[in-house]
């Protein structure tokens, strides 16, 4: 039999672009596609739908035509905490979109075609709310921007579709705060990316948060790694299924701590302005995860978080050398 066919969706970005690489090698029976084109046109809705329906398309002739199992893995994710609620419905809408059309050509209950769907999800937008401590798969939902209220429909769209249809298996993946090399950097960045890039170019980092929040930071490789362990777990039972998994690092630190390690391995004192905003609202203070799903064996061990720092700041040095690390 054919290997399985998979598509990495938002490939471009962090978590895509590793899930891409580390695939083949995590799952021997599966290979990955690639659509054309290979980036699709996120940020003009009319063209992204063009797009969409050409690769769909194209993806389950592939399928078809030998009749192999198949994985769409959605990777992709539009900005953060913040972001515009428009700029977030593309995603979403994009996200339905490819869904549909699955649907249509290859959710049919052909035993030999398999399928299998995942969704990353952000674990501190859909629980926002929600001081528990620590926060698992048992925790009520409780978003409080509309990044989190974004994820939290995505969730229900694919878990609803999936739970109806018997030869697809969907899982939810929601991530703590993933970095590491390669994060695409003319977009939205997460905390350790930002404090990188402006500690070499020697720019100030605006922080709109008080210095003591707390934040789980997962190196991505040991993320994509679990979840590929995961994932081929899940796809090797003998029925169908969906679920929720938290994929997190289980150890929490400060803003103020980050910034301290960046200052013991730059040598450098990054230059911080606390600026109150009122996003500061949909941001919560304390986040701590820790999942009850025991899938997939045993997490990788996890990267010690200056180790992953330290990788990110030598990534982001070679691209000051290159001339392309972004100025802001």
């Amino acid at each position: 039999m054919r290997p399985a066919l998979a598509w990495v969706v938002g490939r471009g970005g962090l978590l895509g672009s590793r899930t891409e690489a580390l695939l083949s090698r995590e799952l021997v029976d599966a290979a990955c596609w690639m659509p054309d084109p290979p980036r699709f046109s996120w940020q003009e809705p009319v063209l992204l739908s063009s797009e969409l329906d050409h690769a769909t398309e194209a993806f389950a002739t592939e399928v078809r035509r030998e009749d192999r199992a198949w994985l769409v893995l959605w990777c992709a994710g539009a900005g953060g905490v913040g972001t515009p609620r428009d700029v977030l419905e593309i995603e979403s809408t994009a996200l339905r979109q490819l869904v549909d059309r699955l649907d249509v050509r290859l959710a049919s209950p052909e035993p030999n075609r398999q399928g299998f769907l995942l969704l990353s999800s952000s674990a501190g937008g859909v629980y926002g709310g929600n001081s528990e401590v620590p926060l698992t798969e048992d925790s009520r939902c409780s978003p409080i921007s509309d990044y989190g209220r974004n994820k939290l429909k995505q969730e229900q769209f694919v878990l609803h579709w999936a739970g109806v249809r018997p030869n697809v298996t969907c899982l939810v993946a929601r991530f703590s705060n993933l970095y590491g090399p390669g994060q695409n950097l003319r977009r939205t960045r997460g905390l350790i990316a930002e404090l990188s890039r402006s500690i070499i170019h020697h720019d100030p980092v605006h922080i709109y948060v008080p210095l003591d929040t707390l934040r789980d930071y997962l190196f991505v490789d040991d993320a994509v790694l679990h979840l590929l362990r995961v994932l081929q777990q899940l796809r090797e039972a003998p029925s169908s299924t969906s679920l929720v998994k938290i994929f997190a690092a289980g150890q929490s630190i400060s803003i103020a701590g980050v910034i301290g390690i960046f200052a013991r391995i730059a040598k450098r004192i990054p230059r911080i302005v606390c600026m109150p905003h009122a996003r500061h609202r949909e941001q919560p203070l304390r986040l701590q995860f820790r999942s009850r799903r025991e899938l997939g064996g045993d997490p990788p061990s996890s990267t010690d978080l200056a180790a992953g720092i330290h990788a990110v700041l030598q990534h982001h040095m070679t691209l000051y050398q290159q001339g392309r690390l972004p100025l802001s």
